[in-house]
Formats: structure tokens, C-alpha cells, sequence
């Protein structure tokens, strides 16, 4: 191995010129015993002795190595190229796969707020459209409603104009609390059948007709406000003092008839009636000339009452009373006392005040006035 050292560093040294050496300049002799190398600066390495077949050995063995060192970094160098290449290929696509999953869930959130923005639209709209609905629903329902009330009002006025004359089952029996008109057909502006009197006991049918009970009057049917009626017969008010009689008289009167010229029948009871029952009042005013209906007609007849600023203004009352009370015998459909009136029309009213017309005989202070059909 000591003998092969000259060798091997010539050989080294032949591999330093031939690969590393710039410019420099090698010359190998087969003959010569050494090999010589020249440096272009001049640089002369030293000699050293070695067979020349074993160094151009060594020389070629250390060039082997060389080339097998050079594969080895070139692969080594590849390799770590292709490492760097799959890494940066690994780290784009990682931060291609992150940019991907950010995108998606950009999309996401962006598709979940029109989602949210769509179905907010939409519950909007279907609040509104339930409201509009609810709003027609209610209109229509109100206009049907409507429209049934109508029907239902034109069939009952149907109904009471085609046969308001019918009569209908009996129902059982009621008693009147006021003087009451009794009508030909349920309405207020139906003709007038008879002046029921306070206390009046009568059969009642099944039929009704809005606040109107049919009722039967001498086997004929006839119409009656319903509200005053009562299913237990109330108490009789007392008779009427000052010399006034129960009941209706139609005799002559003992004061004299003159006063019955030109009078109605009714008119006649009344003069009759009043006549028997208070004897104390002589003077009477029937036909005349008036500009309100009822005296030119002879329909209308004035009881005067003797005194009647004092002691006579309870006569009037009692007269008026009377007349009232009696008036579906006799026909009357209005009396006129002390500034107050009385009609079968408003007979649930009673006594209504009137306004001042002036003097004592305008006001009907001093006279009984009473009106019949």
C-alpha cells in the first residue's frame, strides 16, 4: 500500500489538472517514466514517479469516482428538485384546495342570504296576501251579511204584505200595559184596526214579524207592538173620581145635542161618553172652521173645562185620562191637555209635552181636545 501512495497522488494530481485547472495543459507519455503537468500560470506541480500504465489506471478509477459522484449529485439534485417541485405542487395545491373551500363557503353564505332574503320576501308577501284575503273575506262576509239582512227583511215584508192577514197558530194569551194600536199588517203605517185599551186581554198567534206579534181580533188577525205586551194581566187602575162613571155611556146628553151637528159617529160617542161621566162640564166646540185637520172634518170635539186655572185643572185630567182610557171604544186616536198630548200612534210614549203655542185656549188649558178616526 506504501509503495501505491506516489501513484494514487499522481493520479490526484492529474485529476485536479484535467478538471479543475483553468487553462491548464496536460501531457502524458507512454515512454517518458512520469507525467508532467504544466499550469497556464506557470504553476509546475512537482514529479512524481509512477509506472505509466498504473497511473493512467488510477487516473481512471478517480474519474469513475468522480462521474459516479457527479450521478449522485445530479441525483441528488434532481431529487431534491422533484421534492421542492412536489412540495410547491402539494403546497399550491393545498392553498388551491383552501381557496376552493373558502369559495365554497362564500357561495354557501351567499346562497343561505338570498335563501333568507327570499323567504323573508316571500313571508312578507304572504302576510300581505293573507291580510288582503282576510280583508276581502271580511268585506265579502259583511256584504253577505248584508245582503241576507235584505233578503231576509224583502221576504218578511213579503210575507207580512201577502199574508199579514192569515192568522197563525194560537200561541196562548197576553195582556196589554198601555193603550195599544192594533194594525192590519206589522208596520206603523199599516191602517188601524182598533185602539186596544190598557189591561186588554188578548189571544195571541205564533206568528211575529220583527217586534209586531200577530194577535186575534174578532176572528180577523191584527197586528200589535209586541214590547207591550205582558203574559200576566196587571192591575186595574182605580175608576175616575169627580163624578166620572166606569164604563161608556151612549145616551143623549142632558146639556143638548146641538153640538153633534156635522160630527162623526165616533166624535158623537166621545161628546156622549164624556157628557155622562163628568155632567159638570156643559160646553162643548165640535165642527169649525181650523187650519189643522180634525174640527172642519167633524172628527174632533173640545171638552171645556169650568175653572181651569184652578180646581178645574184636575177635571181636565180626569176627563183626558178617561177619554185615553177608553179610547179603542170610542175611536180616538189623539188627546190634547194642559199642554201635553197623548196619541195611539206614540201610545208607549204617554204623555208628551208640547210647545208653547201662545195663549191658554192654544195651549188646550182650558179645554179637553180629542181626536178620533
Amino acid at each position: 500500500m506504501v509503495r501505491r501512495l506516489p501513484q494514487l497522488a499522481a493520479g490526484l494530481a492529474a485529476l485536479a489538472l484535467l478538471g479543475t485547472a483553468v487553462g491548464a495543459e496536460a501531457t502524458i507519455s507512454s515512454g517518458a517514466p512520469a507525467l508532467v503537468a504544466v499550469p497556464a500560470a506557470q504553476v509546475v506541480a512537482p514529479a512524481v514517479e509512477a509506472p505509466a500504465a498504473q497511473v493512467v489506471d488510477d487516473a481512471l478509477s478517480v474519474a469513475e469516482i468522480s462521474r459516479a459522484a457527479q450521478q449522485r449529485a445530479a441525483a441528488e439534485a434532481k431529487k431534491k428538485a422533484e421534492a421542492d417541485e412536489k412540495a410547491e405542487a402539494k403546497k399550491k395545491a393545498e392553498a388551491d384546495k383552501k381557496a376552493e373551500a373558502e369559495k365554497k363557503t362564500k357561495e354557501k353564505a351567499e346562497a343561505e342570504a338570498e335563501a333568507k332574503a327570499q323567504a323573508e320576501e316571500k313571508a312578507e308577501a304572504d302576510k300581505k296576501a293573507a291580510a288582503e284575503q282576510k280583508a276581502a273575506a271580511e268585506k265579502k262576509a259583511a256584504e253577505d251579511a248584508a245582503a241576507s239582512r235584505e233578503e231576509r227583511a224583502s221576504r218578511s215584508s213579503g210575507r207580512a204584505a201577502l199574508d199579514a192577514s192569515q192568522l197563525g197558530a194560537g200561541a196562548g194569551k197576553r195582556w196589554t200595559t198601555v193603550a195599544l194600536n192594533a194594525r192590519s199588517a206589522p208596520d206603523a203605517g199599516a191602517a188601524l184596526v182598533d185602539v186596544l185599551d190598557a189591561g186588554d186581554q188578548l189571544a195571541i198567534t205564533e206568528r211575529t214579524s220583527g217586534s209586531w206579534r200577530q194577535v186575534e181580533l174578532g176572528g180577523k188577525a191584527a197586528w200589535v207592538a209586541e214590547k207591550y205586551l205582558v203574559d200576566r194581566q196587571p192591575k186595574k187602575a182605580s175608576a175616575p173620581g169627580g163624578g166620572a162613571k166606569a164604563g161608556v155611556s151612549g145616551g143623549a146628553c142632558p146639556s143638548g145635542s146641538s153640538v153633534e151637528a156635522g160630527l162623526q159617529p165616533n166624535a158623537v160617542a166621545v161628546h156622549r161618553a164624556v157628557c155622562a161621566a163628568f155632567p159638570s162640564i156643559t160646553s162643548y166646540g165640535g165642527v169649525r172652521a181650523d187650519s189643522v185637520p180634525g174640527h172642519p172634518e167633524g172628527r174632533a170635539i173640545d171638552a171645556m173645562i169650568p175653572n181651569y186655572s184652578g180646581s178645574g185643572n184636575a177635571l181636565g185630567w180626569q176627563v183626558a185620562e178617561y177619554v185615553r182610557a177608553n179610547a179603542s171604544r170610542l175611536g180616538v186616536t189623539e188627546v190634547i191637555f194642559d199642554q201635553k198630548i197623548w196619541t195611539t200612534q206614540r201610545s208607549g210614549e204617554g204623555w208628551r209635552s208640547m210647545g208653547n203655542r201662545g195663549g191658554d185656549t192654544a195651549n188646550h188649558r182650558d179645554h179637553v181636545h180629542v181626536t178620533v178616526r
